[in-house]
């Protein structure tokens, strides 16, 4: 990683997450607002630890984009559950004014300028446009059915739909890329601006994995397998439904895959990648929380002898904060989707620009 000058500010954070949490809340008054009930309250808490949170992250990685995108993602939640943006903005300046009596005149100057902007994007109309339907034109309408089916509780018949278009021609690529991949994308939407609840997501996203599952035995073919490719989430990073379609998408383009899915320990992927003396390494980070821990991968893997021809991409939705952060974390490549993945990939392995 990249060093940025702040790491002893980094550091003072997460040492001292706890108290400087307890700080903010005492100095913004909620302990003493009688309206608040205790899950209000403790839900205030949480959500000023993510703040620190996300503040250390971004000073670590030098990355005012990461803060700036989480900011919008923040206030379009809290917006869509009602509550006031002026009480948002002012919970961050409480928060550079607590960090400021604690850290070095650099660091404070830094974080003053991303509460600064944070309070301006929450008291703005500039929110990001979360709902979104990436399906393409020419499934547009399949992926909305499959999606009505999923959020009307409908398994078996979403399942048999998903079948059904198979049997008729339509491609397993073309189902993980215009189906599956957007109604996921759309469904996490919904759940973000309150529109399903929590257990909603995960029945959709059951399923989802369930029509993969099925689709799974289709994929197999005879012909030789060129390159092997180990794919993993970081240690804590429990989102893997993405990184399932991209292992399969690649699967499907002829490479040796072993896919080792959700929070898996560093030690298990690197030993992983030197039994099957893999080619290219895949990192799916969707929490920005973890890209930290995406680093302290890398740097293991790089200072690690016998896997210099290996080759590290990286994706999931926290590289689609800042267009650098695989390069901070020393990372080859980054790709947004599956299939964009697969010719990345097959481009560092074989050289190619």
């Amino acid at each position: 990683m990249q060093e940025t000058g702040y790491q002893k500010a980094v550091e003072h954070i997460h040492a001292n997450r706890e108290r400087l949490t307890e700080t903010v809340m005492q100095r913004s008054g909620i302990y003493l607002n009688e309206h608040y009930t205790r899950y209000q309250v403790d839900k205030c808490r949480q959500d000023t630890i993510y703040n620190l949170q996300y503040l250390a992250e971004s000073l670590m990685l030098s990355s005012p984009s990461l803060w700036e995108n989480y900011v919008q993602w923040l206030g379009k939640l809290l917006g869509s559950l009602g509550l006031s943006m002026q009480g948002l903005a002012s919970h961050f300046r409480f928060l550079s004014e607590v960090l400021d009596e604690e850290l070095d005149a650099e660091s404070a100057s830094y974080v003053k300028k991303l509460t600064d902007t944070a309070s301006r994007i929450v008291l703005s109309d500039t929110h990001i446009n979360i709902i979104t339907n990436e399906a393409t034109v020419r499934f547009a309408k399949e992926a909305r059915k499959y999606l009505d089916l999923l959020l009307t509780a409908q398994k078996h018949k979403a399942l048999e739909y998903i079948d059904h278009l198979v049997e008729n021609g339509v491609s397993i690529r073309q189902i993980y890329l215009d189906i599956l991949q957007p109604v996921q994308r759309e469904i996490g939407n919904l759940w973000h601006v309150n529109k399903i609840s929590v257990a909603q997501e995960h029945y959709c996203t059951g399923v989802s994995q369930l029509a993969i599952a099925r689709l799974y035995p289709k994929m197999f073919n005879a012909s030789p397998r060129k390159h092997k490719m180990v794919s993993s989430c970081v240690q804590g990073e429990l989102h893997e439904l993405g990184l399932r379609m991209v292992t399969d998408i690649m699967e499907l383009d002829g490479w040796n895959t072993f896919y080792l899915g959700a929070n898996m320990p560093d030690d298990s992927i690197i030993d992983m990648i030197k039994q099957q003396n893999a080619d290219l390494l895949a990192i799916s980070v969707t929490f920005p929380l973890n890209l930290h821990k995406a680093e302290k991968l890398i740097s293991q893997i790089r200072a690690n002898t016998g896997m210099d021809k290996l080759k590290i991409l990286v994706g999931g939705y926290a590289f689609m904060q800042d267009s650098s952060l695989w390069r901070k974390i020393g990372a080859d490549s980054f790709a947004p989707n599956a299939d964009i993945a697969s010719k990345v990939a097959s481009g560092l392995v074989e050289g190619v620009s």
